[in-house]
C-alpha cells in the first residue's frame, strides 16, 4: 500500500516536512490502517482558533486537531506552529521534537486512539513515545 502524505503550509513558519513524512511512514507501516492517505495543514493561531471553536466549541488556538477522513483517506491533521513553539518552550524541547510529537498525536487520533480515559491515555502516550524515538 502506498503512503501519501500531503503537507500544505499556510504560514511563514518553517516546518520539518521530511521529518514528518518519515514519522508518518513509521507509524502507518506499524499500524496498518485502512488508508495511507493523510493531509496535513499548517495554520496560523487565528485559523486554528476558528477551527477549534467551530469543531470543539473551544475559543482558543490549540496545537493540533485531527479530522478523520472518508473511505479513501485516513484524514487531515491541522497543526499550529505558533502554539507548538510555545509548548516546546514550556516542555523544554526543540520545536522539531514538539511538532513531531503533535503530528504523531494527531495521526494516532486518526487511527482511532483517544485519551478520554486514563487507560486509553496510557496506551496513546506509550505509542507516542514508541514512534518518537
Amino acid at each position: 500500500m502506498n503512503i501519501m502524505i500531503e503537507i500544505q503550509n499556510l504560514t511563514k513558519k518553517k516546518v520539518p516536512v521530511s521529518a514528518l513524512k518519515l514519522l508518518a511512514e513509521r507509524v502507518l507501516k506499524k499500524e496498518k490502517p485502512r488508508s495511507m492517505d493523510v493531509s496535513v495543514v499548517i495554520v496560523s493561531p487565528q485559523k486554528m482558533r476558528k477551527l477549534n471553536k467551530a469543531y470543539r466549541d473551544k475559543d482558543k488556538a490549540t496545537n493540533v486537531l485531527a479530522f478523520p477522513g472518508a473511505k479513501e483517506a485516513l484524514g487531515e491533521i491541522v497543526l499550529c506552529p505558533s502554539v507548538i513553539a510555545k509548548d516546546a518552550l514550556e516542555y523544554k524541547i526543540s520545536f522539531k521534537r514538539a511538532i513531531s510529537w503533535m503530528f504523531v498525536h494527531g495521526l494516532l487520533h486518526l487511527l482511532g486512539y483517544d485519551h478520554e480515559t486514563s487507560k486509553n491515555e496510557k496506551i496513546m502516550t506509550q505509542k507516542e513515545k514508541k514512534y518518537l524515538i
